[in-house]
C-alpha cells in the first residue's frame, strides 16, 4: 500500500500543507512541537477515521480560532493506492462532528473506510501495550481483527451493545431482572463466543510473528509468549480457565455463566465476567512482562508487537501496510537500528518517519523524500 499525496487544512497548528509522498522512506525533520506528529496523525485519520493521540476529535481543531462557526473545521485528505485501485479519502472535523468521504461518496459508517489504507503506528506511547491496562491490549487485538475480519468486527460491536444494555438494566432495576437479562444474555453469548474464538485464533497466529521480531530486536534471547485469558472465571480447584469447545458450546457456557452470576452482577451493577474482561498476558521467560520487564525489554516487546501487526496485515492482504514511526528510532541501539534499516529498505514498503534531525543511520537508509517541518509549515528539503 502507498499514500501518494497528503493534504492538511487547519489541522491543529498546520494551517495548510499539501505535498506528494514517495515510495520508500519519507523523513520529516524539525524541532519538537512543530507539527511532525500532526502529519502522522492526519495519515492515521485517513486510515482509520481516528486519532492515535486522543479519543476526542475536536482536539485537532485549530486552537484559538476566531472565525465563524461554519468555517471552524479541520480536514485532511489523501490519495492512496493498493495493488488493485486508487482511492481518495477526505476527513473533515467540526464542532458538530466528523464526516468522511471515500472517492467522493460520504460514508455512513466508519468501518466502510477500514482496509483501504492500512497503517501501523510505532509510537513512544506503545510502552502501554506492555505496561498498560488490559483494555489497551484488547484494543490492539480488536483493531487488527477489524481490518482483517469484518465478520468478527460485527460480533465485537454487537456484544458491546448487549453488554451495555445488560449493565444499564442491572443498574436501573429494583429487583432481579431475570426475564429482560436473559434476552440480552442470549445476544451477548452468541457474539461473545465468536469474539473469544477470533481473539484466540489471532493470538495463536501472532505469537510466532512476535517471537520472530523479538529474536531480531532483543539479543538477550528472552523467550516471549502471549497468553489469551478470555475473561471467564477459572474452574474451581484447578486455577485454569474453562475448556472451550465449538462456538455453540461456548455460547451455552457464557449463557450459563451470566445466568448463575445475575445476583452478584445485580448487586455490583455490572457484568463481572466475559470477553470485555479479557487479557492478553505477555511473559518473558515465564515472567509477566507488565511487572518484571525492564525498560529496554518493554520497548523491545512493544516494537515486536507492532512489527508483528504489520506482518499479520501483510499476510492477510498480500501488501505491507504504511509504517508510521514517530521519533522512535533515535532511541534504539546499533543492532536494533540496523534491523529497522533493513526492514525499511524493503522494496514496496512505504514509511513516514519523524525525527528532530537526520538520524545517524540516514546514510544507510535510502531516504526517498525528506521534508522540514517548522511552525506547521512543511517544505521539501
Amino acid at each position: 500500500m502507498q499514500l501518494r499525496r497528503l493534504k492538511l487544512e487547519r489541522f491543529r497548528l498546520v494551517e495548510w500543507a499539501e505535498f506528494p509522498l514517495e515510495k520508500g522512506a519519507n523523513l520529516f525533520t524539525g524541532r519538537n512541537a512543530q507539527g511532525k506528529t500532526t502529519l502522522l496523525e492526519a495519515v492515521h485519520y485517513l486510515s482509520s477515521g481516528r486519532s492515535f493521540r486522543t479519543p476526542r476529535d475536536r482536539e485537532v481543531l485549530p486552537h484559538g480560532e476566531q472565525s465563524p462557526v461554519g468555517e471552524h473545521f479541520a480536514a485532511c485528505q489523501g490519495t492512496c493506492r493498493d495493488a488493485y485501485a486508487a482511492h481518495e479519502v477526505r476527513v473533515a472535523i467540526s464542532p458538530a462532528g466528523k464526516t468522511i468521504w471515500l472517492d467522493g461518496k460520504q460514508l455512513r459508517k466508519l468501518t466502510e473506510l477500514w482496509g483501504r489504507l492500512n497503517t501501523v503506528c510505532l509510537l513512544p506511547s506503545d510502552l502501554d501495550l506492555v505496561r498498560g491496562a488490559p483494555a489497551v491490549r484488547r484494543s490492539f487485538l480488536d483493531s487488527l481483527l477489524a481490518r482483517t475480519r469484518p465478520d468478527v468486527l460485527q460480533a465485537i460491536g454487537a456484544y458491546a451493545i448487549g453488554l451495555r444494555n445488560r449493565n444499564a438494566l442491572l443498574r436501573r432495576a429494583h429487583s432481579m431482572p431475570d426475564a429482560e437479562a436473559e434476552a440480552y444474555e442470549q445476544q451477548m453469548a452468541e457474539h461473545g463466543a465468536r469474539t473469544i474464538a477470533a481473539r484466540q485464533e489471532l493470538v495463536s497466529g501472532l505469537e510466532p510473528l512476535v517471537r520472530e521480531q523479538m529474536e531480531a530486536l532483543a539479543p538477550a534471547g528472552e523467550h516471549i509468549q502471549l497468553h489469551h485469558e478470555t475473561g471467564l472465571p477459572a474452574r474451581r480447584g484447578s486455577g485454569a480457565e474453562p475448556a472451550h469447545g465449538d462456538a455453540a458450546a461456548l455460547a451455552e457456557q457464557l449463557r450459563a455463566l451470566w445466568q448463575g452470576n445475575r445476583r452478584e452482577d445485580f448487586q455490583r451493577g455490572s457484568t463481572q465476567h466475559g470477553p470485555h474482561r479479557a487479557e492478553i498476558r505477555i511473559t518473558l521467560d515465564g515472567h509477566d512482562a507488565r511487572a518484571y520487564a525492564s525498560q529496554g525489554q518493554a520497548r523491545a516487546v512493544a516494537l515486536s508487537l507492532r512489527l508483528a501487526e504489520a506482518r499479520w496485515l501483510e499476510q492477510a492482504t498480500g501488501q505491507w501496510p504504511v509504517l508510521l514511526l514517530d521519533d522512535v528510532l533515535g532511541e534504539l541501539d546499533r543492532q536494533r537500528t540496523g534491523y529497522f534499516v533493513r526492514l525499511l529498505s524493503r522494496p514496496g514498503l512505504q514509511s513516514l518517519l519523524t525525527a528532530t534531525d537526520v538520524p545517524d543511520f540516514g546514510s544507510k537508509l535510502p531516504i526517498a523524500a525528506r521534508f522540514e517541518v517548522q511552525a506547521g509549515r512543511v517544505r521539501r528539503a
